[in-house]
């Protein structure tokens, strides 16, 4: 017979929820080193103890925050890359997944770019840079994919790459400063379609939409 969770874990995961989805709109909110142990535990509605038991610390919650994020990310990049098709055709599905997760966790988005752009604000130490590597290598890849089998034009495929990555980021920063302007997945195919008509080969310019 299969075993099924039993209470405790049900709990379990609801207080580690409540948690990190406290401490995630606070840290969007009020910046990493404003927002206190205390306002996490009374927004989620749970004792300092549990927090301490399940985290330790307000910086373990912000580690597993972290953490949680860069294993959906890996796992949704894994899933666009396995995916058939043209180079076209995988390039703006990986962006676009990727994008579909942004707005997903926009309040995550929001306490990275926090950290990463702003002042420390004294959190600790996580390594952004292998995200933005692991980013900028997949698409990398994918235009050499293109470039390799003549669906694009020759050239440096790491340069095409960050030309592609500059829509993305466009879109990406509109929708978490200025969501009222719409830039939604539609608009970064869009965008991203102007730049890889730049770089088809003469024969292939229907496959972009």
């Amino acid at each position: 017979m299969e075993a099924t969770a039993g209470p405790e874990a049900v709990v379990e995961v609801g207080v580690r929820e409540k948690l990190l989805a406290a401490a995630t709109a606070l840290f969007a909110r009020k910046g990493y080193a404003a927002t206190t142990v205390r306002e996490i535990v009374e927004a989620a509605g749970v004792t300092k103890p549990a927090l301490y038991y399940y985290f330790r610390s307000k910086e373990g919650i912000f580690l597993r925050m972290m953490e949680d994020a860069f294993r959906e990310y890996e796992a949704t990049v894994a899933r666009a890359l396995a995916a058939p098709g043209t180079a076209s055709e995988r390039i703006l599905r990986f962006l676009d997944a990727v994008f579909a997760l942004v707005l997903d966790h926009l309040d995550v988005m929001r306490v990275v770019d926090g950290v990463y752009y702003g002042p420390p604000q004294g959190a600790p130490f996580f390594d952004f840079e292998v995200i933005h590597r692991s980013f900028i290598g997949a698409l990398t890849g994918l235009v050499g994919e293109g470039m390799a089998s003549g669906e694009f034009r020759p050239g440096s495929a790491e340069d095409t790459a960050w030309a592609i990555v500059g829509s993305f980021e466009v879109v990406r920063g509109m929708s978490l400063c200025h969501p009222e302007a719409g830039f939604d997945r539609a608009t970064l195919a869009r965008l991203v379609g102007v730049v890889l008509r730049g770089v088809l080969a003469g024969d292939a310019k229907e496959l972009v939409p």
